[in-house]
């Protein structure tokens, strides 16, 4: 019999290897290449601590959106799914930005986002079957009644956007638009 974890882990482990297979090979000058002028990237603080710009900054996001580096997109999907990992099989906390720790070196990115990834992984994979279907409750805020299978396919669908993002990134970068 065929399980609503394995359906879904299937799904979030082809896109996932999409990914990793569009990471290889990034290096530094290509992960914080800022195609515009004003994108959002990872920034080094004064503090020594590296930040990235706008995520968990406690205000509503500028319009127009900012472009984004290539980092920025790797941390901020590492912090969703890690993030959702937390709050639906972890402690229940949130993951702020400052928790993420993104690696300003583009060779540690892949094992950063595995940690991540694995997080949300063992989670799915451990769920009981009637629990896919159960609210996710009050932590989630206004999704409080959505399932642990509205969350995943959200959190599927994060990911397959901004690993497509990435993508494009590097084929701008690659095509020499630098």
């Amino acid at each position: 019999m065929q399980t609503v974890a394995a359906s879904v882990g299937r799904a979030f482990d082809v896109v996932w290897e999409r990914l990793l297979t569009r990471v290889r090979g990034l290096g530094d000058a290509e992960y914080f290449w800022e195609p515009v002028p004003n994108c959002w990237s990872l920034r080094a603080q004064a503090n020594g601590d590296w930040l990235l710009d706008g995520d968990g900054g406690g205000g509503p996001t500028p319009e127009p959106v900012p472009v984004t580096t290539i980092v920025w997109r790797l941390g901020h999907i590492a912090g969703t799914i890690g993030g959702f990992a937390r709050m639906r099989f972890g402690d229940g906390e949130a993951l702020t930005a400052a928790d993420l720790e993104v690696p300003p070196d583009a060779t540690k990115i892949t094992d950063f986002l595995t940690v991540h990834y694995e997080a949300w992984q063992d989670g799915l994979q451990t769920l009981p079957e009637a629990e896919w279907f159960a609210a996710i409750g009050e932590r989630f805020g206004p999704f409080a009644e959505a399932s642990t299978l509205d969350l995943s396919l959200h959190v599927l669908d994060e990911l397959a956007h901004h690993a497509a993002e990435v993508g494009v990134l590097r084929d701008l970068w690659s095509a020499g638009l630098r």
